[in-house]
């Protein structure tokens, strides 16, 4: 279309610009639908009835894309023929137009606008009604077929029963669930395809519909295949009648709930089971909504804490069962603000048989909208995993023979220490003992090594570290102690380990002890410099003749 012209004067003959009518006053008047599109489906021109018939101003119209204005129903009919249109081609069909929910029968001329090189500028549209269908026999035709269209393809089972219990008409969803043709079924009794439990009822309640005692009923019932095999249904049932009251027919809707009912079945057996295993773990679990902040433990889990006679805690009743120490661990807050979903936590639980470690494993359940809305927990008793976890740690750490801290136990206590801490250290060489472990065995050995530890806890404070390191050197360090203190207790555990030990019996054997010394203000800074200074300091001893102590410098 020249860009010179609207799109009102290429619908009218050019002499009528010297008319005393505007040429869009003329369409305007026409009773037809007239319309301009461009290339791109886009209104360029909509005349006045065309915009009454859409319940627009033309000026709303010019514009947009005709699949906006002409609706999703109405769209398919014309989409082909303007494609065609805009090909070249003249179109001129009848259709139906949809009119919200009435229809009208209509003539579509849809022209091709060639420019002056022969492209096709856009397609002139004109479209007149023919007739109103909107008699009653239409509508009636029109029910019948959306009936027949939502009986035949439903989701659903469903049948037409007449007023003796044979079955006139089934959807084919209906005869997929009985396993057998659709055409096989027309003639048959409810009783043919129904369990013989379940027949009496289903019976009783269609005689009940024919006295007028009810119109319809609901149950769930069980039918029959050829196969014998039966499948769990539920069925819903209204009555059609006539003017007088009279029952015409049955209208049935089944749905086949047989996987929803082993889903039941299911989820019972796992509800013993969870239940079952519940009792078997000691401990229990809780839920809290997060919106009103309720909380509320299981009954198990109130037993546990305080009895069988227990009921179940809200949050502050049982928040002080945990040991106050604890209670930071159990906080629910990161969880209800929505930072995790999920978090386990250990704590101690004061309960009627005492004090438990329990593990505690929490979890979020939010919304559709991924809102916090509801917390779940359970807790479980793990005194006895705790313990035994305890001992591994402490065997990993202990000298088996003397329960003396052993050297990794040691580098561990050292490494836990201020490092501003001053420290003193000594290495412990014992003098003669393998004489005495060759000729008297290892027994004797190994007394002398357990008498040897409990005489190096004696001579120390509490917090001060023992170690065995291995065979039988020792060691000792003195926490937080000055040169002073550590050159006497040097002094004074040299005199200690020279005293008789009575694994020796009267062997005539003695074993004395040899020690190295070093004193660090920071043993996390300079551990392994301080243990080096003060095996050069043993060396020493041990070159002086034995029995004796040195102090690294």
């Amino acid at each position: 279309m020249p860009s010179s012209l609207n799109a009102a004067d290429t619908l009218v003959p050019h002499q009528a610009h010297n008319s005393a009518v505007a040429p869009a006053r003329i369409l305007d008047l026409l009773p037809g639908l007239v319309a301009y599109f461009g290339p791109d489906l886009r209104y360029r021109y909509a005349n006045q009835t065309y915009a009454r018939w859409r319940g627009m101003d033309p000026d709303k119209i010019v514009g947009r894309y005709v699949r906006e204005i002409v609706g999703e129903r109405n769209y398919p009919l014309i989409a082909d023929q303007l494609r065609r249109a805009l090909g070249g081609e003249t179109i001129s069909y009848d259709y139906l137009l949809f009119d919200n929910d009435d229809q009208r029968s209509v003539q579509g001329s849809y022209v091709p606008d060639f420019d002056e090189i022969g492209h096709v500028a856009g397609v002139i549209v004109l479209v007149t009604e023919t007739c109103r269908r909107d008699t009653i026999d239409f509508e009636t035709a029109r029910s019948e077929a959306m009936f027949a269209e939502a009986f035949e393809n439903a989701p659903f089972g469903r049948a037409i029963v007449s007023p003796d219990g044979r079955i006139v008409r089934v959807n084919p969803r209906f005869a997929a669930m009985i396993e057998r043709p659709a055409q096989d079924l027309l003639g048959l009794g409810i009783s043919d395809i129904t369990h013989p439990d379940d027949l009496e009822s289903d019976l009783r309640q269609l005689n009940e519909i024919l006295a007028g005692v009810r119109n319809g009923y609901s149950m769930e019932k069980r039918y029959v295949r050829p196969n014998g095999t039966a499948f769990s249904a539920r069925l819903e049932v209204s009555a059609v009648r006539n003017d007088s009251g009279q029952v015409t027919c049955f209208f049935a809707h089944v749905e086949d709930i047989t996987q929803q009912r082993e889903a039941e079945r299911r989820l019972i057996e796992m509800n013993a089971r969870l239940s079952l295993v519940s009792e078997a773990v000691r401990g229990g679990s809780w839920h809290m909504d997060v919106a009103s902040g309720t909380f509320e433990t299981s009954q198990q889990l109130a037993r546990f804490v305080a009895g069988p006679e227990a009921q179940p805690y809200d949050l502050d009743g049982f928040s002080e069962h945990i040991l106050p120490e604890d209670r930071a661990k159990a906080d629910l807050s990161d969880l209800i603000e929505g930072k995790h979903d999920r978090s386990s936590v250990e704590y101690r639980l004061q309960t009627a048989s005492g004090i438990h470690w329990m593990r505690c494993d929490r979890r979020l359940l939010r919304d559709e909208h991924g809102r916090p809305e509801k917390l779940v927990g359970v807790t479980i008793d793990l005194t006895e995993e705790h313990e035994r976890r305890i001992r591994a740690e402490l065997e990993a750490t202990t000298d088996p023979l003397t329960g003396l801290l052993n050297r990794r136990g040691l580098d561990q206590r050292l490494a836990a220490l201020p490092a501003d801490l001053a420290c003193g250290v000594m290495l412990v060489d014992l003098d003669g003992f393998k004489q005495v472990n060759d000729t008297l065995g290892h027994d004797a050995g190994d007394a002398i090594l357990v008498e040897v530890g409990d005489r190096l806890r004696g001579s120390v404070r509490r917090d001060d570290l023992v170690a065995r390191l291995g065979g039988d050197e020792f060691a000792v360090v003195l926490v937080g102690a000055d040169i002073g203190k550590l050159e006497s207790l040097a002094a004074r555990t040299v005199t200690v380990l020279q005293g008789r030990f009575d694994a020796c019996g009267d062997s005539g054997l003695d074993v004395g002890a040899s020690i190295g010394a070093a004193w660090s203000a920071s043993p996390l800074v300079t551990q392994r410099a301080v243990m080096t200074r003060a095996d050069r300091a043993l060396y020493q001893a041990k070159a002086a003749g034995r029995g004796t102590w040195r102090l690294a410098a």
